[in-house]
């Protein structure tokens, strides 16, 4: 199930289904097919709702988006292209892990070389905080921040916690997922240097904005494997990144297990960290790769879906 929140009318929150409809993608407002059967949402109508019920609320929306397919009325669905999306869920808590890909481990660990750190330890996950309130759904202008000339790209997955856990073990960490999406971590890269010599990293992620995140979130009973989805990045359209899952250091369960101990809660964050290609370690020049007035960025991952932002 794609389950996302997106503003109705009025600007309020609703919840959405992705469903095909004659062979089109269209989103299926829950709350107006539920009150046209003859009934209403059996939970509130907001996306920590939906994942609170669990399995209660799958079935629900399966049932529900069959039945709106079987007796289509245009007031309860919404082309895909025309729907405007929120940010899938309000985190508490977005944890990102960093240098997680093995390929893109490896063109850091030689840019950092040359600054005179000659390894990196990977014992356990090592990450950063996303400040909740930097996060912008699908089809946002970002801003470059003033001064800022590195402005870099990463592609990643993110999955959404399904449940409160607290020290879960790695052989259950994937029962707490309610679901993945689709995250784009942009980057200050000057920050962030500088940020790293001191050894620690905050503000060079976490500019106004730095969050784009969406456009839905995938159910976690449709991703039996993590490790198999795909992530890629364009850029004007330029393939920029392009990996499988399977190149992850620490794969999902270990994240999860590890920084439940932590806490996490439902809706919380864990992304996976990036591939290689980002425009920092890109040569001769990375210049010419990094992000700028006018670009539109299209961050991807298989079976999810498709998350743009556009550069201002």
């Amino acid at each position: 199930m794609k389950i996302g929140r997106f503003k109705g009318d009025d600007g309020a929150e609703r919840l959405g289904m992705v469903v095909q409809l004659n062979g089109e993608d269209h989103v299926l407002d829950l709350e107006k097919a539920a009150r046209a059967k003859g009934g209403r949402l059996p939970f509130a109508n907001t996306m920590i709702a939906f994942i609170d019920e669990g399995r209660r609320a799958l079935d629900f929306g399966y049932e529900i988006a069959e039945w709106a397919k079987r007796e289509p009325n245009p007031g309860w669905f919404t082309r895909l292209d025309a729907v405007q999306w929120m940010i899938p869920v309000e985190p508490g808590t977005f944890l990102c892990a960093g240098r997680n890909f093995g390929r893109h481990r490896d063109e850091s660990l030689r840019f950092w070389t040359k600054q005179g750190v000659n390894s990196v330890h990977f014992e356990f996950p090592t990450g950063f905080i996303q400040l909740p309130h930097t996060l912008v759904p699908h089809g946002a202008t970002v801003a470059c921040p003033e001064g800022v000339k590195e402005f870099d790209y990463e592609v990643e997955v993110a999955a959404v916690i399904g449940k409160k856990i607290e020290r879960v073990s790695e052989k259950n960490a994937l029962d707490a997922v309610f679901g993945y999406t689709v995250f784009n971590d942009l980057s200050a890269r000057e920050w962030q240097r500088k940020e790293m010599q001191n050894q620690m990293i905050l503000v060079g992620k976490n500019f106004p904005g730095f969050g784009p995140v969406g456009p839905y979130i995938l159910t976690a009973d449709e991703v039996p494997d993590p490790s198999a989805l795909t992530l890629d990045l364009k850029v004007n359209g330029e393939t920029r990144q392009h990996e499988s899952c399977s190149d992850m250091i620490f794969s999902f369960p270990q994240l999860i297990s590890f920084w439940s101990r932590v806490g996490l809660a439902p809706g919380d964050l864990i992304a996976s960290g990036t591939p290689e290609g980002v425009a920092m370690h890109r040569k001769p020049d990375p210049f010419a790769f990094y992000l700028k007035p006018g670009d539109m960025v299209h961050a991807s991952v298989e079976q999810i879906g498709v998350l743009e932002t556009r550069i201002a």
